[in-house]
């Protein structure tokens, strides 16, 4: 049984010639990433909008990319939809910041999920954080995978 949905997965998402068939990566938001800053240590930030509507079709967060965090820390990225105040988690996603000194201030890091994550036609998608530190910011953008029947 697992078999079968598995292909039938790889046959809906990769194409006869081995490409990927009638997919479309973006990243959200369009023009440049978001600066979302962590609360007191371990306490959850403000959610920062990441953008007000994935558009007219559904998408899909299959990633999220974290850079400019300026110390050694761990810290969580937390996606949510919905409303301003009534945000909705739908993606908590660790981040590993290390040796500052000698990977420098503007690394960053891209996690691939290993599951898609359904964001309907126009959701609200935005994103906090928070870490062991205090007040840390770091930049977020999440990526998208459009065209998915389902």
């Amino acid at each position: 049984m697992a078999d079968a949905m598995l292909r039938a997965l790889f046959t809906n998402l990769i194409g006869g010639g081995g490409a990927v068939s009638g997919l479309s990566y973006d990243t959200l938001p369009d023009n440049d990433d978001i600066t979302i800053t962590s609360g007191a240590e371990n306490v959850l930030g403000t959610y920062v909008e990441v953008e007000s509507t994935v558009g007219t079709a559904d998408a899909w967060q299959v990633g999220c990319q974290n850079s400019a965090l300026a110390v050694a820390i761990d810290s969580k990225v937390l996606i949510a939809t919905g409303a301003a105040a009534a945000e909705n988690v739908i993606a908590t996603i660790p981040h590993t910041r290390t040796d500052v000194s000698a990977v420098g201030t503007d690394t960053g890091q891209v996690v691939m999920w290993p599951m898609m994550i359904r964001c309907p036609a126009g959701t609200r998608i935005s994103a906090a954080a928070k870490d062991g530190d205090s007040a840390r910011a770091q930049n977020v953008v999440t990526i998208q995978c459009t065209g998915l029947a389902g």
